[in-house]
């Protein structure tokens, strides 16, 4: 369950976040008048956090939000915030000007259609979904402002390929199998951790990203372009914890060599 699943979920998560804030001492008085709703509902929902290992009561008002808590506030503030980015960046469109490239010849006021093909957003004069006004003139594969943005723009969301490489302590680069990482390789490659480009550069690839790639590899994903995240082991769950988060469908691939 996802805290936008539910309006529960959002109530839920908003009491855990009002603990974590306010730990250990908090009233459920206190959180009923944050949030707007009745001291028994919030009861009920401690009861079911509780229940859940995601807080502690000491009682007296004393609460405590335990790492599991912690766990789960991450990956609910991790989705409102995907959410709250794909609001701003995908629905409200018309109070900004969008920058495309143009599958066309444009001309300035033409009505255009925008879609989004491997992470870069065009403008066309035929499509369906999001469409606005032209700002300027632009020939085939130039930029061309969009105002006046209806509609949503349709996204694909892509998968990912997680290729797991042993951690240095054991061996880094030095135990993976080059065959094995080449043949997992798909879409815009990311390295994560300096064993991860090791590993790509002993096996003749340049990584399309380094810095910030868990990042980076996620977000092309959202907007439909596939992409591989080569990690070691110590960093694959927070790589795969980033992916859930995001809703992205994903595989993990084993790249050390076989004893």
């Amino acid at each position: 369950m996802t805290v936008l699943d539910r309006k529960s979920e959002v109530t839920r998560f908003q009491i855990l976040v009002e603990v974590a804030a306010s730990q250990p001492q908090i009233k459920q008085s206190q959180i009923a008048a944050s949030l707007g709703i009745t001291p028994q509902a919030v009861s009920e929902y401690i009861k079911s956090l509780a229940a859940d290992g995601m807080i502690l009561s000491g009682g007296r008002g004393q609460y405590t939000v335990t790492p599991l808590g912690v766990e789960s506030i991450i990956d609910g503030a991790r989705e409102l915030k995907d959410y709250s980015d794909y609001v701003l960046n995908h629905v409200v469109g018309q109070v900004s000007v969008w920058a495309a490239i143009a599958r066309a010849p444009v001309r300035k006021g033409d009505t255009v259609f925008l879609e989004m093909d491997e992470g870069i957003l065009y403008a066309g004069p035929n499509g369906e979904g999001a469409n606005g006004t032209a700002i300027n003139d632009a020939r085939e594969g130039e930029d061309v402002g969009v105002s006046g943005l209806s509609g949503l723009i349709p996204l694909r969301r892509a998968s990912v390929t997680i290729v797991k490489v042993p951690s240095i302590s054991d061996g880094g680069s030095h135990a993976v199998d080059p065959d094995a990482l080449r043949s997992s390789i798909t879409g815009i490659v990311g390295a994560a951790g300096e064993e991860a480009l090791a590993a790509l550069e002993r096996s003749g690839i340049e990584p399309d990203v380094f810095f910030g790639a868990q990042e980076a590899i996620a977000e092309a994903a959202i907007k439909g372009l596939a992409g591989t995240l080569v990690v070691p082991d110590s960093l694959a769950p927070q790589a795969i914890q980033r992916l859930e988060a995001a809703g992205i469908e994903y595989r993990v691939v084993h790249a050390g060599r076989k004893e």
